[in-house]
C-alpha cells in the first residue's frame, strides 16, 4: 500500500476507534483523541507494518482500555 493511502485509512479507522473509545468510556472526542493517539495502541496501528490497521473499531477500543489496565496483547492477524 502506498503513503498515501495508508494515511487516509489511518484516519478512518482512527475516526471510529475514537467513536467507539467515546462510546466505552463516556468521553468527549477531544478526550478520547487526545488518549488514544498517546496510546501504544496507537503506536502499533501507524505503522503499517503492525497490520493493527485491520482490527475493527471495538477491538482497537477494547485493546486500548487493556492498555489502561496494563494488559495490552495484540491477537494475531
Amino acid at each position: 500500500m502506498n503513503e498515501r493511502s495508508f494515511e487516509t485509512l489511518l484516519y478512518g479507522v482512527t475516526s471510529n476507534a475514537v467513536a467507539k473509545i467515546m462510546e466505552l468510556n463516556d468521553w468527549t472526542e477531544d478526550v478520547a483523541m487526545e488518549r488514544f493517539t498517546a496510546s501504544k495502541v496507537y503506536a502499533f496501528l501507524e505503522r503499517e507494518e503492525t497490520k493493527v490497521w485491520q482490527y475493527s473499531a471495538l477491538m482497537l477500543a477494547t485493546l486500548f482500555n487493556e492498555e489502561r489496565t496494563g494488559r495490552l496483547i495484540l491477537p494475531e492477524v
